[in-house]
């Protein structure tokens, strides 16, 4: 595997986690009923999503790429 493939797998695996995760708090957020599950587990993900771009980059400043 090459780097760029490796590269890749690596942000695959940081948005999946995140993803994952957010929609997993978005859904418990929802049994407050404050939001529909549905609306509460998508705004979740999406939050996860650009969490895990954060973290990732800042992974990545810190390494020095």
């Amino acid at each position: 595997m090459d780097d760029d493939s490796r590269d890749f797998m690596k942000w695959v695996d940081a948005l999946a986690k995140g993803i994952i995760a957010g929609a997993a708090i978005g859904y418990l957020f929802s049994l407050t009923d404050m939001m529909a599950p549905g609306k509460a587990v998508v705004l979740g993900g999406l939050a996860g999503c650009l969490a895990a771009i954060t973290f990732k980059n800042r992974q990545d400043d810190k390494a020095g790429k």
